[in-house]
């Protein structure tokens, strides 16, 4: 009787390890394809670049279309 049990829980064990370790390769590979299509060609922002400029009045830095007035008289972005 006692031999039987012992069976079976090699069994249950087996089973999980099994089951486990398929989901594993299945996660891997699904992770490995996510990762070479992000890789492959990604999408380019259609924003372009553009160089920050420093407020003289100031000191803050801001690209130049979204710079805005600092509030001191001497801001040359009104």
């Amino acid at each position: 009787m006692g031999l039987l049990w012992i069976l079976i829980l090699l069994g249950v064990g087996a089973l999980a390890y099994f089951a486990i370790k398929g989901r594993m390769v299945r996660l891997r590979e699904e992770f490995e394809q996510a990762l070479r299509k992000a890789t492959q060609g990604g999408r380019r922002s259609s924003l372009p670049s553009e160089d920050m400029v420093k407020c003289p009045a100031c000191g803050t830095y801001s690209a130049p279309s979204q710079a805005k007035n600092c509030g001191k008289p001497e801001c040359p972005y009104k």
